[in-house]
C-alpha cells in the first residue's frame, strides 16, 4: 500500500501535527492531553495515520514508544511542512492586514522638511514588512495619479476641489515666510509684514502646478491690500531661491523649508499679518480600498494627532 491516491497525499496537516505531538513526547498519555483527545482516540488516530501511510511510524512495547526510522523521516518532513503552513497563513493575514503591501506614496516638497521622514521611520518601526515608494508630485499631478491609481496614497496641499473622489484630511499647518535677497532692505527686519512687500516683485511657482496654494499666496496678498506682480516662474524651489539670490524677485517659503536650507544670497524672514499658510494632509481615492494605504494613513494620523502647526 503505497498511502497515495491519484498524487494525492494520503495524510493531511492535521495529521502530521498529531504525529509530531506524539513523537515528541513519545508518550500516549502526554500526548492525548496536549492535543485534548482520549488516549484511546489517539491510539485510534495513530494506527488510522499508519494505515493510510503503508508503515509503521510508532514501535510500542512495554518499555514506551520510540520512532521507528521510516517515523523519524516522516517527523523531519513533518515539522518542515508544518512551520511552512504556518508561515503561509501569517502571510495571508499580513497580506490581508496590509503589513506585507506596497504603497505609492506621492508627496509635495515641503513634506520633506516636516512630516515625511517622521512618517517613513513609524512606518519602519511599526510595519517592517510594509514596502513604501515614495515619489515627489506637486497637488494636481497626485490628484491625477490617485484617480488613475498610479499612487495609493498622496500627502498633497489642501484643499484639493471637493468633485475629484478623493478622501482628504488636513493634518498639517505650516506657517508661510519670506525669502529676501541678502541685500534687500528688509532682509536685517526680524519679521515682515505682508504689506510692506505690495512693490515687490515675486517668484512663484506656475499656478497650474498647485492652485490651491498659489490662490492662498494671492489672496493673502490681496488681503494686505495688493496684488502680487509675478514676475519669474519655476517649478522647483531650487531654481526660486536662486532667481531671489539674484535679486530678480522674492518668494514665499514654508517655514519647515526655511528651518532646513541655507542658500547663499538669500535670508527667510516671517510674516506678519495676514500671512498664508499652507495646510498638508493625506488623500486616498473613495472607494478604493488599500490595505496598506490605510496602514501608512494610521500612522500619519496618529503622528499628527496632536498640535503639529509648523
Amino acid at each position: 500500500m503505497s498511502g497515495f491516491d491519484d498524487g494525492e497525499p494520503a495524510v493531511g496537516l492535521g495529521d502530521l501535527r498529531l504525529f509530531a505531538v506524539v513523537a515528541e513526547e513519545l508518550h500516549f498519555g502526554r500526548a492525548a492531553a496536549r492535543l485534548h483527545l482520549s488516549q484511546p482516540g489517539l491510539s485510534y488516530r495513530v494506527k488510522a495515520l499508519e494505515s493510510a501511510l503503508g508503515y509503521q511510524v510508532l514501535a510500542r512495547n512495554r518499555r514506551g514508544v520510540r520512532l521507528t526510522p521510516a517515523g523519524e523521516v516522516l517527523l523531519a518532513g513533518a515539522r518542515r511542512l508544518l512551520g511552512e503552513a504556518h508561515r503561509v497563513v501569517d502571510d495571508g493575514g499580513r497580506v490581508a492586514r496590509g503589513e506585507l503591501a506596497t504603497v505609492r506614496v506621492g508627496f509635495v516638497g515641503t513634506a520633506l522638511y516636516s512630516l515625511l521622514p517622521e512618517v517613513l521611520r513609524e512606518a519602519r518601526a511599526r510595519h517592517p514588512a510594509l514596502r513604501v515608494r515614495v515619489a515627489e508630485h506637486k497637488t494636481a499631478d497626485q490628484v491625477r495619479l490617485l484617480q488613475l491609481g498610479q499612487l495609493d496614497l498622496g500627502l498633497v496641499h489642501l484643499p484639493v476641489a471637493p468633485d475629484n473622489g478623493l478622501e482628504t484630511t488636513p493634518v498639517l499647518e505650516d506657517p508661510v515666510g519670506v525669502a529676501l535677497p541678502s541685500g534687500h532692505r528688509l532682509a536685517g527686519a526680524d519679521a515682515v509684514a505682508l504689506a510692506d512687500l505690495a512693490e515687490e516683485e515675486f517668484v512663484l511657482f506656475p499656478r497650474e502646478l498647485e492652485p490651491q496654494t498659489f490662490d492662498r499666496y494671492t489672496d493673502a496678498c490681496v488681503a494686505a491690500g495688493f496684488a502680487p506682480r509675478v514676475a519669474h516662474e519655476a517649478t522647483g524651489l531650487q531654481t526660486i531661491l536662486a532667481l531671489v539670490a539674484a535679486e530678480t524677485g522674492v518668494a514665499f517659503v514654508a517655514r519647515s523649508v526655511a528651518r532646513h536650507l541655507t542658500r547663499s544670497g538669500v535670508v527667510f524672514r516671517p510674516l506678519t499679518g495676514p500671512a498664508p499658510r499652507l495646510v498638508t494632509g493625506p488623500a486616498r481615492p473613495v472607494g478604493r480600498d488599500h490595505a496598506g494605504a490605510a496602514l501608512l494613513r494610521e500612522v500619519i494620523l496618529d503622528l499628527t494627532s496632536g498640535d503639529r502647526s509648523n
